[in-house]
């Protein structure tokens, strides 16, 4: 702004001393022979510099006023917020409550939109508990069992066993240990579950819990096939073995079955898993070479750091102590859960 003014001020000085300028100048070219006579100047020429002033005086005044008014705007939003801020501080911040529900509200809201559920009616809701609540104590009671087994002596009855149970139709293992489960078989004394051939289910048990699954197979109308022979080559339904003879096709069913057992014993939990390797080799159900392997991983041996001709503390996986660590192992199924189950890849 006052550099607008001083402009203002400079154009007035200059219209003053214009006239004088121009007399000296018309002297001097009167006196000049050889310059031709100036036209003499238009009205308009002369007023532009006023008009110039005047429109530069006009915008400092509207300006001036603009600023005048925004001062005053701010001047009174600041005495508006003097006044409102007291007010503010003491009042405390909460919100509206009623934009809110109570839980009355709610609990009628909920009936009204879903009088159906079941949890608005207390029966409905006891219906659904109960089961939880008997499948937990089950479960709580199997694991009690089990700890409990682990502080008695060695079962005479060692060993495991194969029971082979008809099926509908092939479902997926973990499917099959459900409808167990629903008939009342604790899944964690079922080793192994695999199918050897069509709509039938390979069941691996130890030795003390067949007369229970038995039982629990006769109550339900469970018929075993007790005549099954994984070995024999009539199960082998492939068409592209038909050719062969019946020896060949006995040894193909052999082969293939040490393949099922050897590929059940590496899904078998970890604390029987060499148990029921040692019962199959004895019964020449899987490789010596499967085995070796097998109880080198168990026993993995050490490099010697000092030169020992003897190792006293050596395990020799084929020793008598092996065999009764096996069985001892053996008499117990120390799985906790009732669910954990084995699978295997069928051929």
């Amino acid at each position: 702004m006052y550099q607008l003014v001083q402009l203002a001020a400079t154009f007035d000085d200059q219209s003053s001393q214009q006239p004088d300028d121009m007399d000296l100048l018309s002297n001097n070219l009167e006196e000049s022979n050889d310059v031709v006579p100036p036209t003499s100047q238009s009205p308009t020429t002369l007023e532009e510099p006023h008009s110039v002033v005047q429109q530069l005086q006009n915008t400092v005044e509207f300006l001036t006023a603009e600023l005048g008014k925004a001062h005053l705007a701010i001047q009174n939003l600041q005495n508006q917020l003097q006044t409102i801020a007291p007010h503010a501080s003491q009042r405390p911040i909460h919100t509206d409550v009623t934009s809110f529900p109570t839980v009355t509200e709610s609990s009628t809201n909920n009936k009204t939109q879903f009088p159906d559920a079941p949890w608005h009616n207390p029966a409905k809701v006891d219906a659904i508990k109960q089961p939880l609540l008997r499948q937990r104590e089950l479960r709580r009671a199997q694991r009690e069992a089990a700890a409990a087994r682990f502080f008695q002596p060695p079962s005479p009855n060692q060993g495991f066993k194969y029971l082979y149970i008809p099926t509908k139709v092939r479902i997926p293992v973990g499917t099959l240990r459900t409808m167990f489960r629903r008939i009342g078989v604790n899944n964690a004394r079922l080793l192994d579950i695999h199918y050897p051939t069509r709509n039938t289910a390979a069941i691996l048990i130890h030795n003390d819990f067949e007369t229970e699954f038995t039982e629990l197979s006769k109550k339900h109308h469970i018929t075993l096939n007790e005549n099954f022979d994984p070995n024999n080559g009539s199960i082998l339904e492939d068409p592209k073995l038909k050719s062969l003879s019946d020896s060949e096709r006995d040894e193909l069913a052999k082969q293939y079955q040490i393949t099922r057992l050897e590929r059940a014993v590496q899904h078998i939990r970890v604390l029987i898993k060499y148990a029921v390797a040692h019962f199959f080799y004895e019964k020449q159900w899987i490789s010596k070479k499967f085995y070796n392997s097998l109880t080198s991983d168990r026993y993995p041996q050490v490099s010697n750091i000092f030169t020992q001709t003897t190792s006293p503390l050596e395990i020799n996986p084929n020793s008598a102590n092996l065999d009764n660590s096996s069985k001892i192992i053996t008499d117990d199924d120390f799985d906790m859960s009732d669910d954990q189950g084995t699978q295997t890849t069928n051929l």
